[in-house]
């Protein structure tokens, strides 16, 4: 098969934060795969004029073979004004006997995004992150996952050895949304209490309003929206495990639409309630929805061990998954004491776990691999 020709039609304002289509752009960059862009976006070096997309004015997106689309260059909130920006689709790009594919990356909060209004099934493919297994989803809708960037490996390499590292757990969210996280708020409750007889939890946590005084350090907290600390990486990979909880725990069903669950205030809360009541003659467990998080992937990276879900349980799916006490220890919040009974048993698995999870995500989803697994989809 020829190298196909791929567009990026992302967006220019240096706020709109594009992490759905920056790992795969280095993977690309890495695969010798050229691509071309609607404008520049993320700034690689502070004082040079260097891009991981560059304007390409001489090509249009009707000159190549996929026409990739970040979720927010549809629908993002400025940072500065906190405004909510919207966009129609470029109906001249989605006309009938097109040559090209339009694919959507979708990383955005929460489980029904924008993604699922019906002008956006004219797109060919919707990779979207936080997919439940067990809800519905578009047709046109496969798994991903927010996987690595370069950013991300840079700064979670180099950390000591497992056996050096500070044995306890990081329990640290101060990047994360405003709004509660059922899953932080269920494991702070039956899991944090029991997991500190054995490690000490570590709730550090940064001030990231100030810009940091390193120019590359605060090139990356500028284009990240004040989202990065060099301090954070620093603790994550010298310290043996991070709680990497995230996302809301819903019941086994409605399965056309869990986000009447989420979404609606009382009524959702009233919804919730009723189908809690119907789950108890359920068999199957729990769902999570919103699972996913830098922090898993961060943690993986770096070498430690990543405190989560259960996700095969919870019904998380993705392109390729890690294994349970292989990869990454998945908690059943039904029943955490079992976790706790296992870890006591050997505690040196801890060192085994997270050298298996980083080679895995290493293996599966760093940039090279991530390019090379979207190629294959075409």
């Amino acid at each position: 098969m020829s190298t196909p020709r791929i567009y990026f039609y992302n967006s220019g304002e240096p706020d709109n934060l594009q992490d759905d289509i920056i790992a795969l752009a280095e993977g690309l960059r890495a695969l010798g795969v050229p691509y071309f862009s609607r404008c520049n976006y993320w700034r690689l070096h502070p004082d040079r004029d260097d891009w991981l997309f560059t304007a390409s004015p001489e090509v249009s997106p009707q000159d190549c073979d996929v026409v990739v689309y970040p979720c927010t260059y549809f629908y993002w909130i400025a940072m500065g004004t906190f405004k909510l920006v919207e966009r129609p689709l470029p109906m001249e790009l989605f006309q009938p006997g097109r040559r090209h594919r339009n694919v959507l990356f979708d990383f955005l909060d929460g489980h029904r995004t924008i993604s699922w209004r019906p002008e956006f099934r004219h797109f060919d493919l919707i990779l979207r992150a936080k997919l439940n297994r067990r809800s519905w989803h578009p047709s046109n809708m496969q798994p991903w996952t927010l996987s690595l960037s370069n950013r991300v490996i840079e700064h979670t390499a180099g950390g000591p050895r497992f056996a050096d590292r500070q044995p306890a757990c990081l329990v640290n969210f101060g990047a994360s949304h405003p709004y509660p996280h059922g899953s932080r708020d269920l494991a702070e409750q039956r899991f944090h209490p029991l997991l500190a007889r054995l490690l000490p939890l570590d709730r550090t946590v940064d001030n990231l309003a100030t810009a940091p005084t390193d120019p590359t350090q605060r090139l990356l907290w500028e284009q990240t929206g004040g989202r990065f600390s060099a301090d954070y990486y620093s603790r994550v990979k010298s310290t043996q495990a991070v709680s990497c909880f995230c996302g809301e725990i819903i019941p086994p069903m409605p399965w056309r639409d869990p986000g009447a669950l989420l979404v609606g205030g009382n009524k959702a809360k009233l919804r919730r309630k009723f189908y809690r009541l119907l789950s108890t003659f359920d068999p199957r467990p729990d769902r999570i929805v919103q699972w996913d998080s830098f922090r898993f992937w961060e943690t993986l990276a770096a070498g430690s061990v990543a405190f989560h879900l259960d996700l095969e349980r919870y019904g998380v799916t993705l392109p390729v998954m890690p294994q349970n006490w292989v990869h990454y220890i998945g908690i059943d919040l039904e029943n955490p004491m079992a976790t706790l009974d296992r870890l006591r048993s050997d505690p040196s698995q801890l060192a085994t776990i997270a050298a298996n999870g980083q080679a895995w995500a290493m293996q599966h989803y760093a940039p090279q691999a991530t390019a090379a697994r979207f190629l294959l989809l075409l």
